[in-house]
């Protein structure tokens, strides 16, 4: 699957990335701001994006997230702040930091599970 990260917290992208690489995911880049995804996501749509709340550009990851849900493209929230996301939420799925290598991969598998059937 190709994933584009949306963070920013550059470490926590790079281990994000590094984590995705080694489920077997393709990391497409990374960005910080609802701004830069949107564009990257024009210029290289992703099969799903994993979005932080707090972005560099005082945006919330809840607006990037409902945008990219009127794309067609999917997302999971992973951030410090999970527990502030409202229920239900377009994100297929919400992931609390630091996040749980098997919670990641289960919410992966689940959305590309029903893509090979």
């Amino acid at each position: 699957m190709n994933i584009l990260i949306c963070e920013d917290d550059p470490i926590i992208a790079m281990d994000l990335a590094w984590t995705l690489e080694e489920l077997g995911h393709a990391v497409l880049g990374t960005v910080a701001s609802a701004a830069q995804c949107l564009s990257r996501c024009e210029e290289r749509r992703p099969d799903l994006v994993t979005v932080d709340l707090t972005l560099i550009d005082g945006r919330t990851g809840l607006g990037l997230v409902a945008a990219l849900a009127e794309r067609g493209i999917p997302s999971i929230i992973v951030s410090g702040e999970a527990r502030l996301v409202p229920r239900p939420t377009p994100a297929l799925a919400v992931l609390e930091k630091p996040f749980r290598e098997d919670l990641l991969a289960r919410a992966l598998s689940d959305l590309d599970g029903p893509r090979r059937a």
